[in-house]
């Protein structure tokens, strides 16, 4: 398999070797943006191409929707069909390197554009980027599709296994409007991050918290706060409890900052 770096993909946009863009937003997910009532939404579409989606809705009064890809190859054409979409909301880099929040993310055919050994990661990284409440929602390809180059597909079973160990709250149903090449072969995905429900962090984690505490270990952090802000702090940990009412885990830093397990990003030794 090749390389799926910004190079492989600008030659293909340069190529013409696009055949996922189907030159217009899709119709699963523009009939689910035209139900939208808040046009203040915080909304990505990680690996947005072309981004047909974003246009849509930038034309119809969304005005936060930021478009993240490899290269920006395909934002000039954008910009050509859209010149006053706002330019800082182009993103170019890593989608696994991101750093923000939102209220909805777009899945239009990145997840296919991944080395599959990828999607695990894909998960867990969607699932970090929403805010509680913040729902991932999309198309995803029902059918195997390519085995040694993008876009790779899958199955619902699949699908289902793959996002069920993070989302409790997941929805997967047949498209009934996709375009005629695609009928029968695109599921919908609604996947939403739990407001307020706690996950338990693993064991192996837990178990790490405690040896810090022990040892009085300097740590760097960083975690999301209740209104889902990056907030990056240092301490070390004075206590670990579990809040009797909710069964929440919490780490106390001497600092007297108090954070739940579940939110920390990372912790490191400072």
């Amino acid at each position: 398999m090749p390389d799926l770096d910004a190079h492989y993909w600008a030659d293909r946009y340069r190529t013409g070797d696009a055949p996922w863009d189907i030159g217009h937003a899709s119709a699963p997910l523009q009939a689910y943006f035209d139900q939208l009532d808040r046009k203040d939404l915080r909304i990505l579409i990680p690996g947005g191409g072309r981004a047909y989606e974003a246009e849509h809705l930038h034309r119809n009064g969304f005005t936060h929707v930021f478009v993240i890809d490899l290269t920006d190859a395909p934002f000039q054409d954008l910009l050509r069909r859209c010149p006053d979409f706002p330019r800082d909301h182009l993103l170019v880099g890593d989608f696994f390197a991101h750093d923000a929040s939102y209220d909805r993310i777009v899945e239009q055919t990145f997840l296919s554009a991944l080395d599959p050994g990828l999607r695990p990661r894909y998960v867990r990284k969607m699932h970090a980027l929403l805010r509680p409440g913040g729902r991932l929602v999309g198309v995803l390809f029902n059918d195997p599709l390519n085995t040694d180059k993008p876009p790779f597909g899958g199955s619902e079973a699949e699908y289902r296994a793959l996002f069920g160990r993070v989302f409790t709250d997941l929805v997967l149903a047949p498209c009934t409007n996709s375009i005629p090449q695609r009928a029968g072969r695109e599921l919908w995905l609604r996947a939403t991050r739990a407001a307020d429900g706690y996950v338990p962090v693993a064991c192996s984690l837990y178990d790490r918290y405690e040896a810090w505490a022990t040892q009085r270990t300097p740590l760097r952090i960083e975690h999301v706060d209740e209104a889902g802000a990056i907030v990056r702090s240092s301490g070390r940990i004075a206590n670990l409890r579990t809040d009797r009412t909710d069964r929440t885990e919490w780490m106390d830093l001497d600092t007297g900052l108090a954070i739940r397990l579940d939110r920390i990003r990372s912790a490191d030794p400072a």
